[in-house]
């Protein structure tokens, strides 16, 4: 198959790199300048968001199924042109993107369809927030609200604080609001989901811990039980999916959720179009079903009807990220980890029958090629995660 992918960020290399190897016969092409040295894809010197130049390659060169990893094309409206040319196409429309992309829209949603949510207020002027703040419970949180580009939340734990936080957020921003929420002292879950515009599948659920200079993420989350997914799909993602039919023609794509999770119940802090960066590989690295088909289905709207679930592996994954200045990695090394970069960043991955052995083996790597301080940083937040338990 002729696939063409729509993004020039790590997830599009990671994508085509999994599909090819997958299936070799595919010929795979990428919107990016970045030439593949192991020959996985064809690097197209066309802008991701150029949208015109993309759809007259697909025409013109035979393009049997196209899928999307960019932001900027999506937004754009590359699935609304691709679907009016009858081109197979794996992403949302415009409109129905609009929240993932806009905290003010999902709050909204998510307040009007009753999906638990923390107390919230969005302002589009500095005075008003002010006043909110004034007599909100600390601590909040203070979020931009067009989050295309870069999510922006800063944790504020009292007023004098949270005033700064305020006058900074609005100091730069031109008709832009600013989402203040109310702050829940638990580690959130990442959860991603596939879903055809009607019918969804869940994917996977991870923890992140974040650090000065890296960043832990671990799948699948032990915290999200399969009736706890069951309850998610119920409360938040069917309703979500019925009420973008009604104004934006139904959301074919992968949607991700940012959750906090109290014993049987849940609450929703965000709405992600598509993997975050730390998370694509995690799935990938575990998951055991044919990834084409299900995005080719979904494209096509029949994902409930050839899948009753999405199949992964009884592997755990243990991720580590951070900028390649603080690794001095040996070329020659002939350990058997998952490995992707980008321009600043470089992630390892390694899998297991058990979360301790995938995390112990490749910490004991990343004791070799990591600079001291980073590797103690890391060290020291796992025995807190221990700690924690």
């Amino acid at each position: 198959m002729k696939i063409l992918i729509v993004g020039s960020d790590k997830n599009a290399v990671l994508l085509a790199q999994y599909l090819k190897l997958q299936d070799s016969i595919h010929d795979i092409y990428i919107t990016t300048e970045e030439e593949c040295v192991d020959k996985y894809y064809t690097a197209l010197n066309i802008k991701e968001n150029d949208i015109s130049s993309v759809c007259d390659f697909v025409k013109y060169n035979q393009i049997e199924f196209t899928i999307v990893t960019s932001p900027l094309a999506i937004i754009n409206g590359i699935a609304d042109i691709f679907k009016k040319e009858n081109f197979p196409i794996f992403a949302p429309f415009a409109e129905a993107a609009r929240v993932t992309y806009f905290n003010s829209i999902a709050k909204k949603i998510m307040y009007k369809l009753k999906i638990s949510t923390p107390r919230f207020g969005i302002f589009d002027r500095e005075n008003l927030a002010l006043d909110y703040i004034r007599n909100a419970k600390f601590p909040i949180v203070i979020s931009n609200d067009f989050t295309l580009l870069e999510r922006k939340s800063e944790f504020f734990p009292c007023f004098s604080k949270a005033k700064i936080g305020i006058q900074k957020a609005f100091e730069n921003t031109e008709n832009e609001k600013v989402v203040i929420e109310h702050y829940i002292d638990i580690e959130p879950v990442y959860i991603y989901f596939l879903t055809d515009g009607y019918s969804a599948l869940p994917l996977i659920a991870l923890e992140r811990t974040k650090g000065n200079k890296y960043t832990i993420t671990t799948a699948p989350s032990q915290k999200v039980s399969d009736d706890m997914l069951v309850n998610i799909l119920k409360k938040a993602i069917y309703p979500l999916l019925d009420d973008i039919s009604k104004f934006a023609g139904g959301y074919t794509g992968i949607i991700g959720l940012k959750v906090k999770i109290q014993k049987e119940n849940f609450g929703v802090l965000e709405f992600y179009n598509g993997f975050q960066e730390y998370d694509f590989q995690a799935l990938l690295s575990i998951l055991d079903d044919n990834l084409l088909n299900l995005l080719y289905d979904a494209s096509n709207e029949c994902l409930a009807d050839n899948h009753d679930y999405v199949r992964l592996s009884d592997s755990y994954s243990y991720s580590v990220s951070f900028n390649k200045n603080d690794v001095e990695i040996d070329e020659d090394s002939d350990e058997d980890f998952i490995e992707s970069e980008d321009a600043e960043n470089i992630m390892f991955t390694n899998t297991s029958s058990t979360m301790n052995y995938a995390k112990e083996q490749l910490l004991e790597y990343l004791e070799l090629i990591c600079e001291k301080d980073v590797y103690e940083d890391i060290i020291n937040s796992e025995k807190k995660k221990e700690c924690k338990i």
